[in-house]
């Protein structure tokens, strides 16, 4: 005879699941959130200090004992259809458990909460003077600090943000009506805000559920889904189930056609976002080479973007494609003189690939029969996975030249070296945009690969030996040995081998090479000056372009100092 049984939950399990479905206080306290929306109350008051945390709302809280034995005593249960917007697992409640022992009043009712010290067991009291609503008063485990605190706020203020009612925290509403916000796009399911950068937020009946990288649809912003309108979530809700949510689909279906449209008019180069955003569309075969023949998706290792057609054309049969860390010398040097297309490490993340050998595999899978031809050229194209596989002959070393390997062109180049160095030391140091103690630094020559100068950020700078062939090139020339030391004197510390920048830099570097631009004119005709009395010197010819730019210079500025008398 076959006998009948029922599973029985082990009460440690329950303990476990209460601890383990905790994630953060703010999270805790939106499950209250979404709890008081659901018992219909029209407003939620919080109040948090560094032991406890108060909660109170004007729903209909526990009605009857029978409600507080099915719905708070048991956990795991199901609502019937419509009765609850966000409830559907009887679960959430436990969250706020983990991080305080708490004390509840509705109606006539208290039940005491203590899972560090009682574990699964709690306290039920009735008969005590009618509470309206629910309030929830918490001690908790752990004294916060001043910055949890903070950060406690912000936190649920982001996933509070459209709360379909008043949410106050210590007497502040949080939260805003969607529906008086304005909205780049409002759909029968959504409304929608969107924006170049960041992540999308996407809302559930005013809650968050979670945010998608800016590349999944071209550009980050906001999502809200309206009143009545819901999306399939996961059971801890901070996912969507994308497969079988239909409302979802819709929306996204919007999201990006609007990010195609803005990408489509734009006359501005298109930011990261949305170049990953149209590369894995691209590979994923959602888009045709016709709609990405114009799209620089590839970036080279100086930061320049290119669209596939430059492997096709821009790109000799010898050279092969490759990869290499920002600031990279070898890289910049291979790629600057044709060596090797050498991309950034940022054309394989937004392409989603790990290697130059997966993402040349990517792009030929991609490319439609029409593309025959470039499709080809890509198959027979060298790929080397590393650099100093693809340019073994370059070396990353950087040699000083001693003073008995000087030529007498190099003595007389190092001549005006010092003396544009000199100037500019003390141009940068008088606009502060150096010290005192790095601006006189020691020139020298020397020899390298790679660089075309570099420094140890403090007492000398090194000129590649190649660079005083801009010499001859007269003004043009000596200024871009100006703009050379500019770049070299901004580099606190050493720059061999790799000479990665930040935006601070850049900006002092504009600073020094745009609004300094007469303190580098004088500097030049120094130097030039410097070069031609040291040529002669040294017996050495002197070109007729740069004794014409002299006298140019010379010219210009007696006129100047005539005129300032």
């Amino acid at each position: 005879m076959n006998e009948i049984r029922r599973f029985k939950v082990d009460p440690h399990i329950i303990y476990s699941l209460i601890v383990a479905q905790a994630g953060t206080l703010a999270k805790a306290v939106l499950e209250c959130v979404m709890n008081s929306v659901d018992a219909h109350a029209t407003r939620l008051d919080i109040t948090v200090d560094a032991k406890s945390i108060r909660i109170r709302d004007d729903g209909h809280g526990f009605r009857s004992r029978a409600e507080i034995e099915e719905r708070f005593e048991v956990f795991g249960f199901s609502h019937k259809d419509g009765e609850r917007i966000y409830g559907k697992f009887g679960l959430g409640r436990g969250q706020l458990w983990s991080f305080c022992s708490t004390v509840w009043r509705t109606g006539t009712f208290q039940m005491d909460v203590d899972i560090k010290q009682r574990g699964v067991e709690y306290a039920l009291q009735d008969g005590l003077p009618l509470c309206q609503g629910v309030e929830i008063t918490g001690s908790f485990y752990s004294t916060m600090l001043t910055s949890d605190l903070a950060a406690f706020e912000r936190e649920l203020t982001e996933l509070a943000l459209f709360a379909q009612i008043p949410v106050m925290l210590n007497g502040r509403r949080i939260n805003r009506d969607p529906a008086a916000e304005t909205w780049d796009h409002e759909t029968p399911d959504a409304w929608i805000k969107v924006s170049d950068i960041g992540q999308l937020s996407v809302y559930n009946l005013g809650v968050l559920v979670r945010r998608y990288p800016g590349f999944q649809f071209g550009g980050g912003g906001i999502v809200v889904t309206r009143p009545g309108v819901a999306l399939a979530v996961n059971m801890a809700r901070n996912d969507v189930l994308v497969a079988e949510c239909a409302v979802w689909k819709r929306i996204r279906k919007v999201l990006q056609e609007k990010s195609d449209a803005r990408m489509r008019g734009k006359r501005t180069r298109m930011t990261e976002v949305e170049l990953e955003n149209v590369a894995r569309r691209f590979v994923a075969r959602e888009l045709s080479f016709a709609d990405v023949m114009e799209t620089k998706m590839l970036t080279d290792i100086v930061g320049r973007g290119h669209p596939l057609t430059t492997l096709a054309f821009g790109v000799r049969r010898a050279m092969p494609l490759t990869v290499a860390e920002l600031g990279s010398r070898i890289g910049e040097r291979a790629h600057s003189a044709r060596l090797a297309f050498v991309l950034s490490p940022q054309t394989l993340e937004r392409f989603g690939v790990g290697t130059v050998q997966e993402l040349r595999a990517a792009l030929c899978q991609a490319l439609d029969k029409s593309c025959g031809a470039l499709r080809q050229h890509l198959e027979r194209m060298q790929v080397a996975d590393t650099l100093r596989v693809a340019v073994p002959t370059l070396s990353e070393h950087c040699e000083v030249l001693k003073p008995k390997e000087l030529t007498p062109k190099d003595r007389a180049a190092l001549v005006a070296l010092e003396s544009l160095a000199f100037d500019v030391g003390r141009a940068l140091k008088d606009a502060k945009l150096i010290s005192r103690a790095v601006s006189n630094r020691i020139v020298r020559l020397g020899s390298s690969d790679v660089a075309e100068a570099w420094t140890d950020g403090t007492k000398e700078v090194v000129i590649e030996r190649g660079q005083i062939e801009l010499m001859h090139k007269g003004i043009g020339g000596f200024s871009g040995l100006a703009n050379l030391l500019v770049h070299e004197y901004l580099h606190d510390s050493s720059d061999i081998g790799s000479h990665t920048h930040d935006q601070e830099f850049y900006a002092r570097y504009h600073d020094a090479t745009c609004s300094g631009r007469g303190v580098l004119n004088q500097a030049v005709y120094r130097g030039l000056r410097a070069w031609v009395q040291a040529l002669h010197s040294f017996k050495l010819k002197v070109s007729p372009l740069v004794a014409r730019h002299l006298d140019e210079m010379e010219k210009a500025a007696r006129e100047s100092a005539t005129a300032s008398e």
